[in-house]
């Protein structure tokens, strides 16, 4: 029996961080007094240092994934900063930056994408981490996932654009709005061998096995556009539901969508990769992950049958397994799952035509972040 019923997460508290400069100051007066000279540069600018991102959670038809209390610290009070008088001279004109869309649900993904013609690289800084920018032709990109338990409200986001000689010349700061997907509960009832798997140290053991293959980053693009289904059977089971297992508290959420089949059901490939990593754990059972290029991966698990081998190249529609009931399952079924930089998003969102991130999309320069020349001040609330 599958009980559904809303459920909302508690906006988290944000704080104001001020920055304190008490001591720098005491010390250049310090110095003025003994007669030294000024010291005409000042502190050189970083960027956030990176963090370790959340550990990705588990799931399945009968699986789950993270836990339900994380919240992360509220964003600082920031300054956005306008191109220098410089840009113009270091690159063949202004980069133009966007980000779409910028509310973003939570366990959905974002794209930032630079158009600057003479840039040599480019980067962003977004939950505490620093990201680089992937270029095609003129323009560089990268596609950030918004975890589904991710705190709603203001999360700021900083991109830099460095000229060909690897000075930077543009950093601009913006804002995503995250808001509400009111994730429901799913009651998954399980019997002792499955319930077996519910082990803290089987779910780790998992965990660990896909994070090392799903928080690398090749720095090229291999998919295009639209994604396939990867499975012809009814979606039985979707993105975020809340795991209630023997009607226990939810502890999990499902980080993919179920596929209902028969045993030895063709799965295929929705979008050309490279197999990153074929095998099997406790809890997913028979397993395939292909890499998409840019931090962007598919997996597809409990298969009674894999058919391809790491390093292989798939294209869209090519056969890489077939239906089973391997590991956590109550019955034969592909969970399919989009990972982003190591954070599970919503399959949905990269099979609808209108909302898949599309790096080579075109984009109307008055929706570009921030005119030129100007400063503003995001506060952080």
């Amino acid at each position: 029996m599958t009980v559904l019923r809303s459920t909302r997460f508690p906006r988290p508290r944000r704080s104001v961080v001020l920055a304190a400069l008490t001591a720098a100051a005491l010390i250049a007066l310090a110095a003025a007094a003994c007669g030294g000279a000024d010291d005409p540069a000042g502190p050189a600018p970083s960027e956030p240092s990176p963090q370790a991102a959340d550990p990705t959670l588990d799931q399945s038809v009968a699986e789950e994934e993270p836990a339900l209390d994380r919240e992360p610290p509220a964003p600082p009070a920031t300054v956005q900063i306008g191109p220098t008088e410089e840009t113009a001279e270091r690159l063949e004109g202004e980069p133009r930056i966007y980000v779409v869309p910028q509310e973003v649900r939570q366990g959905a993904a974002f794209l930032i994408a630079v158009d600057a013609p003479g840039a040599g690289f480019a980067s962003t800084a977004y939950n505490g981490q620093i990201f680089t920018l992937l270029r095609e032709g003129d323009r560089f990109f990268t596609i950030l996932p918004v975890d589904a338990l991710s705190p709603l409200g203001p999360t700021p986001v900083v991109i830099s654009v460095s000229d060909a000689a690897g000075r930077q010349v543009l950093r601009r700061e913006t804002l995503i709005t995250v808001t509400d997907a009111a994730w429901q509960i799913e009651v998954v009832e399980l019997d002792a061998s499955n319930q077996a798997l519910l082990d803290p140290a089987v779910i780790a053991e998992d965990t660990a096995i896909r994070e090392s293959v799903e928080r690398r980053l090749t720095p090229e693009r291999h998919w295009s556009g639209l994604f396939d289904l990867p499975a012809a059977g009814v979606i039985t089971s979707s993105f975020g539901l809340l795991r209630s297992y023997n009607f226990a508290e939810p502890s999990e959420y499902h980080q993919g969508l179920d596929f209902a089949g028969d045993s030895g059901d063709p799965v295929l490939a929705p979008n050309a990769g490279v197999v990153a990593w074929v095998g099997q754990t406790r809890r997913r059972g028979n397993g395939i992950v292909i890499d998409h290029g840019g931090g962007i991966f598919s997996a597809y698990y409990h298969l009674s049958e894999v058919l391809v081998t790491p390093g292989s190249v798939v294209i869209s529609g090519a056969p890489l397994g077939r239906v089973g009931a391997t590991g956590l399952a109550t019955g034969p079924h592909l969970h399919w799952e989009i990972v982003v930089h190591g954070i599970p998003v919503d399959p949905v969102q990269w099979i609808r035509d209108q909302d898949v991130p599309d790096p080579a999309q075109e984009f109307d320069p008055a929706t570009a972040i921030g005119p030129a020349g100007t400063v503003d001040v995001a506060v952080g609330g």
